[in-house]
């Protein structure tokens, strides 16, 4: 589309800015007294100017407990302020942050830190169970080196508004990082095991704001109830310091309360799902001043009467922790209302539909999308097997399968990943197959996905016990207790089917495929654990 491919040019001929905290610094600069923070659960609020001097003190703080030039400092805070000014304070003392799953379980908290080589965690009092429930014999990171936000804890000295209040400046080496230097280490959950860490420059990051607060006409009123800890809520921030926008900060998502908080609040930007545009119709919807909403993966036969009902365009975005921005459905592309089309590639994105030897395949045929552009991740931080995986050259392999139409519109067609996605979460199916691998009475085990009008996807697993036992043996219950203390909630199955056999390949692997029956209902002769019954 003219208006589209104008729009990409023009960002990309502009220079971006060097680095995440000089987003901040042009940002401050511009609206200074403006909202900047909004706490839609307590009210707290924060101007640019206020914002910008916390970070000011919290990067003293942080510099006189030691923090310099590529240290590793692992964050566990919810939607609240303390994110984000720890995080821009990181990237201005050229430090790299762990941003850490708040539901993560004792077992993946202390995988992250290990992994991440973590040498400080920021984590919430909220938190205290989950780091208490890792052996003190095994954490990788010691008290010393822990600062508790939230409260005070015993036996742990060091607490993060303390540390902010008595920040004085102090001599901090000159550590303005280049746009190449590592600025996060994202954990994503791939396709085998425990998640892995993509590793994000400030290029990725400045790029990724950018993009994104270029896609349609200015708002300045957001919406921002997605998880600081996932890239989703750290672009929208980003997004806000561009525009000169305020954010309206929840600290989770909430059904019930959504329309009560694009009203009050006024909001003229928001992401939507499935599950909202299932909502009743409700005539508060009138009163709505929403700008634009952006979606991923919405159903397209409730795209159109959902935009009817909010008042304003919903468009389609797709991007993987990966490579950040890279597909989007121009606001102008009335057309493409409900075709479930992700759009054209972004600005700074190439992207190719390649088949299994990696050529481009012909228009309207589907194949893998490859994505190549500046800014996307470095590689899997110590998984050189990862990226050895997925990297070609100047492409990152996304797993996505994807057809592209003769207009350059892109609509993804599933995944070559074994991967379930649940409500925007990917899950690794052998990290969940690892886990009741562990249980004795179980001899073999697959977790594949079950598709779900509301979250996309469920988590089904099916078991094969061993000899000689029955399912009075292991009964849910058991299984899912077992499960519990192991992994996060949104990864826990909500199906579980007891088999006779699973169907393996020639080379011995189970042949996953096979467990998908065409035409019959997967969640036949399973056990719903939500609704508590046989179906």
């Amino acid at each position: 589309m003219d208006a589209f491919a104008a729009n990409r040019t023009a960002i990309e001929r502009e220079p971006l800015p060097p680095n995440v905290g000089a987003i901040l610094d042009q940002a401050v600069a511009r609206h200074d007294e403006r909202p900047f923070w909004v706490s839609v659960d307590d009210g707290v609020t924060l101007s640019y100017r206020q914002f910008f001097q916390r970070v000011e003190q919290c990067t003293w703080a942080l510099a006189g407990f030691g923090v310099e030039r590529g240290t590793h400092v692992a964050v566990m805070l919810p939607n609240i302020p303390a994110f984000a000014i720890t995080w821009i304070a990181l990237a201005r003392l050229a430090a790299v942050m762990v941003p850490v799953n708040t539901r993560f379980t004792s077992r993946e908290l202390e995988y992250v830190l290990s992994q991440s080589e973590a040498e400080i965690l920021v984590i919430d009092r909220e938190y205290w169970e989950t780091l208490q429930g890792i052996d003190a014999a095994t954490v990788s990171v010691p008290r010393s080196r822990t600062i508790v936000h939230g409260g005070l804890a015993r036996d742990y000295p060091h607490n993060w508004d303390a540390l902010l209040d008595t920040a004085s400046p102090g001599c901090i080496a000159d550590s303005k990082p280049d746009a190449d230097e590592l600025l996060t280490i994202q954990y994503t959950s791939g396709s085998t095991g425990f998640p892995k860490g993509c590793m994000l420059a400030h290029r990725y990051w400045t790029i990724i704001g950018r993009v994104r607060s270029r896609h349609s006409p200015p708002v300045q009123r957001m919406m921002l109830d997605m998880p600081f800890y996932y890239m989703g809520g750290q672009w929208r921030l980003l997004m806000a310091l561009y525009l000169g926008a305020t954010v309206f900060v929840a600290r989770q998502m909430s059904m019930s309360r959504f329309l009560d908080r694009l009203i009050d609040h006024r909001i003229d930007f928001c992401s939507v799902s499935n599950a909202l545009a299932k909502l009743p119709d409700d005539p508060r919807y009138a009163d709505l001043g929403l700008v634009w909403a952006a979606s991923t993966d919405l159903n397209k036969d409730l795209h159109q009467g959902f935009e009817d009902r909010v008042g304003a365009p919903i468009r389609e975005i797709y991007g993987t922790t990966e490579t950040g921005s890279t597909l989007s459905m121009p606001i102008e592309a009335i057309h493409m209302t409900g075709s479930g089309s992700c759009g054209l590639p972004v600005p700074y994105r190439e992207c190719m539909i390649a088949d299994g030897q990696g050529h481009e395949v012909p228009t309207g045929k589907t194949g893998e999308l490859w994505v190549s552009g500046p800014g996307i991740m470095q590689g899997y931080f110590k998984r050189p097997e990862a990226d050895a995986e997925v990297m070609r050259g100047k492409w990152f392999r996304t797993g996505d399968l994807f057809f592209k139409d003769q207009d350059g519109f892109h609509t993804i067609r599933g995944r070559i990943k074994d991967v379930i996605r649940r409500s925007g979460e990917n899950i690794a199916a052998s990290e969940i197959e690892a886990v009741l691998y562990e249980m004795p009475e179980i001899l073999d085990a697959a977790a594949v996905p079950v598709a779900d009008p509301d979250r996309g996807e469920e988590v089904k697993i099916c078991i094969l016990l061993r000899p000689g036992l029955g399912k009075e043996s292991l009964p849910p219950e058991r299984i899912m207790a077992f499960c519990r203390d192991r992994l996060a909630k949104f990864k826990l199955p909500r199906y579980i089917a007891y088999l006779d056999r699973l169907p393996k390949t020639a080379k011995g692997s189970i042949a996953k495929q096979k467990l998908h029956t065409e035409g019959k209902d997967p969640r036949e002769t399973s056990f719903d654990t939500v609704d508590g019954v046989w179906r």
